[in-house]
């Protein structure tokens, strides 16, 4: 494509993300995307990613690579017998890691919010993830912590954390950008750890059959 075409195509990125997290996914049109990016082609989204959708996987994709990088480095440090927090820890730090690597104000968690609000967002969320990445892959009773919570119960709450990391991850991301943010996405991301550690090993008081349902997310960030 050539330099011109990469930067085109990622001040598009950049601008789709921004106002994506800003305004919602529904309501941007292509052609704001394009004008917010400094372009005079209103077809540039199509012309670059091909539509809609080649510009939504594009944007799912954005530092991918490079947090399952820093996770199969966690992982393969693991103990030979990891407790739960270490698991989630190897999880949850690569995805803070990242929002801390980008330049203020970043979108990333707004913008990841916005589309795991809609169904079709979600499922592209979902859609955009390597199976063997998502938390709820290796959550299994050989954990100690998980021994006595059923199966379905696990999986129900794995997929609950989506919600709960992207929301807080979204929120902080807001508060960096205003300037009213305390703490660090270090801190962020060992108060989720901790938070995501007691909802797995929380004790089950009453058995439930809504958990039967496929959630509307999973965590796999």
């Amino acid at each position: 494509m050539g330099q011109h075409g990469d930067r085109a195509r990622e001040a598009l990125l950049d601008s789709a993300e921004e106002l994506f997290a800003r305004h919602g996914i529904d309501v941007v049109s292509n052609r704001s995307i394009a004008e917010h990016a400094g372009s005079a082609n209103h077809s540039a989204v199509a012309y670059h990613f091909g539509g809609r959708e080649g510009l939504l996987q594009a944007l799912l994709a954005r530092g991918r690579d490079d947090m399952n990088r820093r996770r199969a480095e966690l992982v393969e440090a693991l103990p030979e017998r990891p407790g739960l927090g270490d698991v989630v820890a190897a999880h949850i730090l690569p995805w803070t890691e990242h929002l801390e690597s980008l330049p203020v104000p970043s979108w990333r968690a707004r913008f990841l919010f916005q589309v795991s609000s809609i169904p079709s967002g979600a499922e592209s969320l979902e859609a955009s993830t390597v199976r063997s990445d998502q938390l709820e892959e290796v959550l299994t009773a050989s954990l100690d912590e998980l021994r006595d919570i059923p199966d379905s119960v696990l999986r129900g709450r794995a997929r609950l954390l989506g919600g709960m990391v992207l929301g807080i991850c979204a929120n902080f991301e807001a508060q960096v950008e205003d300037g009213t943010a305390r703490g660090s996405w270090l801190t962020v991301g060992y108060f989720l750890i901790d938070a995501a550690t007691g909802l797995l090993s929380a004790p089950v008081t009453h058995p439930t059959d809504f958990i039967t349902l496929d959630p509307p997310s999973a965590f796999a960030l």
